[in-house]
């Protein structure tokens, strides 16, 4: 297990496939709420303030990414992200028809605030990644709900998809579909 502290103050820890089950735990069995998870989340927060590797106080958001050979878990406080924005959404739409879709119905919304987005190309379809405020990109995601399904949440799962995806724009994906929109000419 190794344990890494953040400058954010936010917490890593990886552990690998042995290490997992030797704390009674197996990745395609991990769930919230589950007894042994929580137990395991419990004893890795306190080896962790043990050491002093994380303050974390009060509530504390855990997210799991599976990485071969083991897991990567992030540990942070949610208090310190609420003046600043919400959690990353990651959607995937499957086609590029879907991308354009959604880009036609969002710029024909002509929605006056856009939250920043990246696009990213995934195998054959697309992720998007909305960095959606607090309470400001509702519209946004019932419509990619339209087009495409809701596949992550969290700064977790927008590393991996920023590290294991082709980018296609960063930070104004939406602004520049609404805007690839506005200037083509109608059709037939």
């Amino acid at each position: 297990m190794k344990i890494e502290p953040l400058n954010s103050g936010d917490l890593r820890i990886w552990m690998t496939d042995d290490e997992l089950c030797r704390w009674g735990l197996r990745l395609d069995d991990m769930k919230a709420g589950k007894p042994e998870t929580s137990r395991t989340i419990r004893r890795l927060l306190g080896i962790a303030r043990q050491r002093q590797a994380f303050s974390g106080n009060g509530s504390v958001l855990v997210e799991a990414l599976p990485l071969d050979g083991g897991c990567l878990f992030l540990f942070s406080s949610p208090d310190r992200f609420a003046s600043i924005a919400a959690l990353p959404q990651v959607y995937t739409l499957d086609s590029a028809e879907a991308v354009l879709q959604f880009g036609e119905r969002l710029s024909a919304k002509g929605q006056e605030y856009l939250p920043p987005a990246s696009l990213y190309r995934q195998g054959e379809g697309y992720v998007l990644i909305l960095y959606r405020g607090l309470g400001t990109a509702g519209g946004c995601r019932r419509l990619l709900q339209e087009f495409g399904r809701c596949t992550g949440e969290g700064y977790v799962a927008a590393a991996y998809v920023e590290e294991h995806s082709q980018p296609i724009t960063v930070g104004n994906a939406l602004q520049r579909l609404c805007a690839a929109y506005g200037s083509l000419p109608p059709t037939l």
